[in-house]
């Protein structure tokens, strides 16, 4: 993958995170989205699809987002988005077992 073959949103958000090299210098994403004039849930997406594709983009809770400069960085990265697996992968697990009538059950006793 190539810098200039990436959709203009793509490189746009790359070439804002250059600023934020470090987790000191993270932005949170409501303002990352804010200063791309897109909403966050396409900033996350988007951000997602540049992860899958060899992106070393970090996120930490209360902090934002950030290109790690070391494996420290990047670890915290990775472990943040592996406890976002593991929630998701639970919330998945849930639904799939849960009665069709759940919500009569529940509420009906």
């Amino acid at each position: 993958m190539k810098f200039k073959d990436l959709q203009k949103f793509d490189q746009d958000i790359i070439m804002a995170l250059s600023s934020h090299k470090g987790i000191d210098r993270a932005i949170h994403g409501k303002t990352l989205a804010q200063s791309l004039k897109i909403d966050l849930r396409t900033l996350q997406s988007r951000i997602e699809f540049l992860q899958r594709n060899h992106c070393a983009i970090g996120s930490v809770d209360n902090q934002g987002h950030f290109i790690p400069l070391n494996e420290e960085e990047r670890r915290a990265g990775i472990i943040k988005k592996m406890k976002s697996g593991i929630a998701i992968n639970s919330a998945v697990d849930g639904y799939m077992v849960a009665d069709i009538n759940w919500l009569d059950q529940l509420i009906g006793g």
